[in-house]
């Protein structure tokens, strides 16, 4: 492995986190497909975590802080898995949501309902089918129906 390289790798690790922030093992992931060797992937990974430019933990926190209006914890929770944010940073960041669910499944409820001033029983049934498939409970869909 050539200094040469660890420079790109850095660079291409700068260059990556410009736009977006990028969890960890998401960074790595880029790095690797760019074809960089380990070692010149773990010093680009070092250098941008010296400067806090990656910081799984923040992102967890910011993603739910963005999308906890529009999705379930359920799918915030697996979100997160994906992009490989360890399972404590995870909980630290859902236990900051106060209402659980309830806002984002009445905005869902909403944007599945407008224009509508009532539903028939199988309309209601979709609905609830619809979001149960995004992660909210079977209770809950079924009480803020009922308030519909």
């Amino acid at each position: 492995m050539s200094e040469e390289e660890k420079l790109r790798a850095k660079k291409k690790a700068m260059s990556l986190l410009q736009h977006n922030d990028r969890t960890e093992w998401e960074l790595r992931d880029k790095l690797k497909r760019a074809e960089f060797s380990d070692e010149a992937i773990d010093e680009a990974i070092e250098y941008v975590r010296s400067f806090h430019y990656i910081d799984d933990k923040r992102y967890a926190v910011r993603f739910v802080e963005i999308y906890h209006t529009s999705r379930s914890k359920k799918r915030l929770w697996q979100d997160l898995m994906k992009r490989h944010v360890p399972e404590e940073y995870i909980s630290l960041a859902l236990e900051q949501l106060e209402d659980g669910d309830s806002e984002a499944l009445q905005r869902e409820i909403e944007k599945l309902t407008r224009y509508k001033e009532e539903l028939t029983y199988e309309e209601k049934q979709k609905i609830a089918a619809k979001l149960y498939r995004k992660g909210f409970s079977v209770n809950d869909i079924r009480r803020q129906l009922e308030l519909y």
